[in-house]
């Protein structure tokens, strides 16, 4: 009888622990879905303008200055917007530009993407393109350099 007694105390804690789980992660999972609502409200039809430049290390810079793009947009959408792209995404660590505009990786030249900020200049983007917002006015800049030099070289 004492071991039908200790099944069913250990049965109803059990059930009690595992309905207060399920209500717990319910009620977090609707404050998430609260929260991506009040992130993603009013994104469709705003738009940010942010400033690209594409350049090649000692050779050519093309700037498209006043570029429109949806609110949330990443580096590489607005990259995608107004040139030629061609990239390899890595799951996890996000996507590699492999071009632009036909102009090829080739050791030890690569592109690689800088921001201007008023405090220091130019800043070497801190991850990849596809995962970094751009914000209203900034200036980014996708830049062809070799890469073996340290440090390396800010753009013009």
């Amino acid at each position: 009888m004492e071991k039908w007694v200790a099944a069913s105390v250990l049965l109803l804690i059990w059930a009690i622990s595992a309905s207060m789980l399920a209500v717990y992660y319910r009620s977090e999972a609707t404050r998430l879905n609260q929260r991506i609502a009040e992130l993603t409200q009013g994104l469709e039809g705003e738009y940010v303008t942010v400033n690209l430049g594409i350049g090649i290390q000692g050779g050519e810079v093309t700037w498209h200055n006043g570029t429109r793009v949806k609110k949330g947009s990443t580096l590489l959408d607005v990259t995608l917007a107004v040139a030629s792209v061609n990239y390899t995404e890595y799951p996890g660590m996000g996507a590699f530009v492999e071009s632009i505009n036909g102009v090829a990786n080739s050791n030890p030249y690569y592109w690689m993407w800088w921001t201007w900020t008023d405090w220091g200049g130019w800043q070497e983007g801190p991850i990849a393109a596809d995962r970094y917002v751009v914000m209203d006015g900034e200036t980014l800049f996708w830049y062809y350099e070799d890469t073996s030099q340290s440090p390396l070289p800010t753009p013009p």
